[in-house]
């Protein structure tokens, strides 16, 4: 193992990687939630930690409230996520990339009983959250999950497979927009090089997700730019999807991300707010939020949802209990009085 390697062993508390694998150990069949509406981090942490655990012997089984879009089938063993328990037989859950169990969507609501009484073991870099299980690998100064679990992975000693490789370094790229954001430190660049040392390959991640779209999102794109309003001299930016934005388009409810993203990208925004409510649930508001320093997203979330959000500094979302026009007229003039007050 390299110099560098032996480095980045030291990053995680030891006592709470022990304390990990003592239950990963004792454990017999385990249940790995991504949480819900997943992205490449939390899928690409859960099926990289699948494959890190089945070469130890373990029986695993990759959750999720939501089928892995379509982006991310790429991912090796996609096709075995799960999108409910079952049975419940398992004897560990490790939940991953969220730290309140609310999050993990209609996979928890289904299996609350369970879920409240299990031995979970927690991993996650989010802001604001304690921590879900009765183990918590917290790194708040991590880009992603996926950046810890390697961490976590080198210090346990554990094998590193390609195939978990290309998952945990999807979920770095992810998170950090092909490394091009504020949370790229030196560390997940070393992270970065460790997995391409075990066999991952950039360009067969980057293609499928940031260079292979269909029509329908390109014009559901389009539609978030058509509609998209400003305000504060053009420092804030808005946009919405319903389900008639998704009928016009031809697109689909699992292939509406990254919004709040593409309108964070236009000249002068210094915060972009990206709302999305559907038929199935119109009473449910979902906002996604980015922005630029000094504006903290996840504080902002969290505020405005009265903790029904968070994420990080730069990038963060939140569920408003509310339908469309109302979450924004409550969310907007907040965002309003968040620039005017900074200027």
């Amino acid at each position: 193992m390299s110099q560098n390697s032996h480095e980045l062993d030291q990053q995680l508390d030891a006592a709470l990687v022990k304390q990990a694998m003592d239950l990963i150990t004792s454990a017999r069949r385990i249940a790995l939630l991504a949480h819900e509406h997943p992205d490449g981090d939390c899928l690409g942490s859960a099926l990289g930690l699948a494959h890190i655990l089945r070469a130890l012997g373990k029986s695993c089984v990759p959750a999720c409230a939501d089928p892995p879009p379509s982006f991310l089938t790429f991912l090796p063993a996609s096709e075995t996520v799960v999108t409910d328990l079952g049975a419940e037989d398992f004897d560990l859950v490790i939940a991953l990339d969220a730290g309140e169990l609310y999050r993990f969507g209609p996979l928890y609501e289904r299996h609350k009983r369970f879920l409240d009484q299990a031995r979970i073991l927690n991993i996650d870099h989010h802001l604001g959250g304690n921590g879900c299980g009765q183990i918590n690998i917290v790194d708040t100064s991590a880009a992603a999950t996926a950046e810890i679990l390697v961490l976590f992975q080198q210090q346990a000693g554990l094998t590193l497979p390609t195939e978990a490789a290309t998952c945990l370094l999807t979920g770095l790229i992810t998170d950090t927009g092909s490394f091009q954001y504020s949370n790229t430190t030196a560390r997940t660049l070393e992270v970065a090089a460790e997995l391409l040392r075990h066999g991952a390959i950039p360009e067969t991640i980057v293609q499928p997700i940031y260079h292979s779209h269909s029509l329908a999102e390109m014009r559901f794109q389009a539609a978030i730019f058509e509609q998209a309003t400003t305000a504060c001299e053009g420092q804030l930016i808005w946009s919405w999807a319903t389900s008639e934005t998704l009928a016009r388009t031809g697109n689909t409810a699992n292939q509406d991300g990254n919004g709040s993203g593409l309108l964070r990208d236009i000249a002068g925004v210094q915060i972009a707010a990206f709302f999305k409510n559907y038929a199935d649930s119109p009473d449910i508001t979902r906002l996604s939020l980015r922005s630029a320093e000094p504006y903290n997203a996840a504080e902002i979330c969290k505020r405005l949802s009265k903790g029904e959000g968070g994420g990080h500094a730069r990038a963060a979302g939140a569920t408003f209990h509310l339908p469309l026009q109302e979450t924004m007229d409550l969310v907007i003039p907040a965002l309003e009085k968040e620039l005017t007050g900074h200027a």
